[in-house]
């Protein structure tokens, strides 16, 4: 299953990263690939919808996620995370802190997109 891919929702383009209901030793394997995928964007130009549905979390991922995010800044319009709770709200609200980003957490991938498109 592709993880990362582009979305095409109301004639923007919607990077869509995809780690809902994976362990952390897959997690870490598809943040590399959505890197190399946002470092192609020009700057403050991508709208990016994370899926975290159901993912697993330990120290390994906590940290490669932080450090995904910050990396991503200076591509990264907006952002939308889906499926934060428990613990990847805490991760959440501390990629938001380094970063000094929005990252606006939705309830459903349809609502997520429809934020995005109308920012």
């Amino acid at each position: 299953m592709e993880r990362i891919s582009t979305l095409s929702y109301k004639g923007k383009s919607i990077i869509l990263v995809d780690l809902s209901n994976l362990h952390p030793e897959e997690t870490l394997k598809v943040i590399p690939q959505a890197k190399a995928v946002i470092a192609k964007c020009p700057p403050k130009s991508a709208l990016i919808l994370t899926d975290v549905t159901g993912a697993a979390y330990n120290k390994d991922v906590a940290s490669a996620i932080k450090e995904f995010s910050t990396h991503n800044t200076p591509y990264v319009k907006h952002s939308a995370v889906v499926g934060a709770s428990g613990l990847s709200q805490v991760l959440l609200q501390t990629v938001i802190f380094l970063t000094r980003r929005e990252l606006k957490a939705f309830a459903t991938r349809d609502q997520a997109k429809d934020w995005l498109v109308a920012q």
